[in-house]
């Protein structure tokens, strides 16, 4: 059966993690790229990563993609905490995984050993000048996003062995137009060799967001529309699906394989925030029980393959006298009925831990924003189809755009 997807599923949008927020997608690195899947997340995917106030505060997805050659590790740093992952034949070429943050770092994390084996800044990769703005201090916020992957849904033959990156070689916006200059960089891959730049032009990020990239008719990768409205076209789609108009404020979070993972309030309590999952190939509408509970900001990240759906539960704690939202360590895996497939507790990503993929392998990879990482293996494999959303920016560092890489 073919199914014919709107705009904003199609597009290749700047990648993310995964959460809460549309379409996160992650570009490659390393040989022969074959999108899987964030932020998200994704991104995720904050990607694969989801965190809706009300509803209809998004988040990212992760954002996945593959990648088929072997990696070369950059600078050594420290390692965190570990544990097996589940391998196959079917994921041993997404071995690595890059996490590309909107302030232009990069990290590498061996998914094999669980652990983070290098960090390296785009500006130090980009050319001279360097096409990427160099941070003025280590740790420094740019007011816009930097730096953010491109992940596309299918990947040409030109593709291969290349790395394509949103990014500006200016570290703020102008103060009178809010606007940013960006610019397509191709790096190849595994080495993240600077190989060239495409002028994308100005972008209002005080309003906006920094361009979205998609493949046109010819081949060539160029921004998307900003004018594009996702909710729109996601309200016209639900309206062929029994039960779809009764999803009112309908946003799309995350999507992958045909699924879509979606956010809206149920007509009869305009208050309450609800979660489905659209399954194009079945023309279905599946709502996830028990979320969001009582988790303010549910904190969701969509699995490559579209057939299960992670929720990192989160709760408010007093922590030195200021209330804040953490993750409680609390794990919910559903599968693609709705329903609760398994539940875990995991006591090393409780309090400010962030998810930013889940992997083909099946393991949920968090980020404490500090540059350090925990992997928790959720005991069964995903598929490796790209997990996509439309978060452009990541500026608070929750949901970073990923990269997979064979080893």
């Amino acid at each position: 059966m073919s199914v014919s997807l709107p705009d904003y599923a199609r597009a290749a949008w700047v990648g993310h993690t995964s959460r809460f927020n549309g379409y996160a997608n992650g570009l490659n690195e390393c040989k022969v790229l074959r999108p899987i899947g964030l932020l998200n997340v994704l991104t995720t995917s904050d990607s694969t990563a989801a965190r809706p106030r009300g509803l209809l505060a998004a988040s990212g997805v992760l954002a996945l993609s593959w990648l088929l050659a072997a990696c070369s590790p950059e600078t050594t740093t420290t390692a965190s905490p570990t544990g097996a992952p589940a391998t196959t034949s079917g994921t041993k070429n997404a071995q690595h995984l890059y996490v590309v943050y909107c302030n232009g770092t990069v990290d590498h994390l061996d998914l094999a050993k669980q652990t983070k084996v290098a960090s390296f800044q785009l500006s130090d990769r980009s050319g001279s000048p360097p096409a990427v703005a160099k941070l003025p201090a280590a740790g420094a916020r740019p007011d816009s996003c930097l730096a953010r992957p491109v992940s596309l849904t299918e990947a040409f033959p030109q593709d291969e062995g290349m790395a394509f990156v949103v990014a500006s070689a200016r570290l703020q916006r102008d103060d009178t137009s809010g606007r940013m200059p960006y610019s397509l960089l191709h790096f190849s891959v595994p080495a993240w060799t600077f190989q060239g730049r495409q002028d994308l032009g100005s972008f209002d990020v005080l309003n906006g967001t920094p361009p979205r990239i998609a493949r046109s008719s010819d081949g060539r990768l160029k921004p998307q529309p900003a004018d594009i409205d996702t909710a729109s076209e996601l309200h016209a789609e639900l309206s062929q699906y029994e039960g779809g108009t009764t999803l009112t404020f309908a946003t799309p979070l995350a999507t992958s394989a045909n699924t879509v993972l979606i956010g809206y309030t149920a007509s009869q309590d305009a208050q309450s925030a609800a979660y489905a999952l659209l399954h194009r190939t079945r023309r279905s509408i599946v709502r996830i029980e028990r979320i969001p509970g009582g988790d303010p900001e549910p904190a969701l990240s969509l699995a490559p393959g579209g057939q299960f759906v992670l929720h990192s539960v989160r709760a408010f704690n007093a922590k030195q006298g200021i209330r804040q939202l953490a993750t409680t360590g609390e794990l919910r895996l559903y599968g693609a009925d709705g329903k609760l497939v398994s539940q875990q507790t995991d006591e090393r990503v409780a309090g400010d831990w962030y998810p930013i993929a889940l992997t083909p392998q099946g393991v949920a990879v968090y980020t404490d924003r500090q540059g350090n990482y925990r992997f928790v293996s959720l005991g069964r494999m995903f598929g490796t189809e790209p997990v996509q959303d439309p978060s452009t920016d990541d500026l608070d560092g929750t949901r970073p755009g990923v990269i997979y890489a064979g080893g």
